[in-house]
């Protein structure tokens, strides 16, 4: 729920923002705070087992000096922390490859932001949930520009996913729960 706070914010920002702020701060300082916000929130969980695994009769038997204190990294980490260091390197892999192809076809495909919305949007969604958004946004994408291809007098000019790139990853968390029964959700999540 709280992802679904921070997207939301992100997208009233983006939409109250002036077409300057596309120039690519408002996408580095997105994915900078998603970041932050996300491992911070992931070591606060991390105190927080600590503390309740402590002060239990049974769990504390998990901790040292009963028990080596990697189990209990090896536990917070497989729990809180890996989904995201998975979608963290999809991420800035989509980033890096999203400002390449730009770069190499004169900004045909993205606003200088867009990248780092992609790349922000991939890894604050997290695994395995960043693979269905990308089949959302590339479905999105292909829909609307052929639409707008099709019905639109300007020819020459693509059509710009600014803002959708956010609502795409709102809409991907509204339907989580219905992709969570998918068989490829379980074979992706681990």
């Amino acid at each position: 729920m709280g992802i679904l706070f921070i997207l939301s914010a992100a997208f009233i920002i983006q939409l109250l923002s002036k077409a300057p702020a596309r120039r690519g701060l408002f996408g580095i300082l997105f994915l900078c705070a998603a970041i932050l916000l996300v491992f911070g929130f992931a070591v606060y969980e991390s105190w927080q087992q600590y503390y309740i695994w402590e002060n239990n009769d049974l769990s504390k038997f998990f901790l040292p000096p009963h028990r080596n204190f990697d189990y209990f990294v090896f536990y917070v980490r497989s729990r809180f922390f890996n989904p995201y260091l998975l979608s963290l390197f999809f991420g800035f892999l989509f980033l890096y490859a999203a400002k390449i192809l730009n770069k190499k076809y004169s900004e045909r495909f993205f606003e200088p932001v867009e990248p780092y919305l992609l790349g922000g949007l991939i890894f604050l969604l997290g695994h395995p949930l960043w693979f269905f958004y990308l089949i959302i946004v590339l479905t999105m994408n292909f829909l609307l520009s052929t639409f707008y291809f099709l019905f639109s007098k300007k020819k020459d000019y693509r059509f710009s996913f600014y803002y959708m790139w956010l609502p795409s990853a709102i809409f991907t968390i509204l339907i989580s729960r219905w992709l969570s029964i998918l068989p490829w959700w379980q074979l992706l999540k681990f």
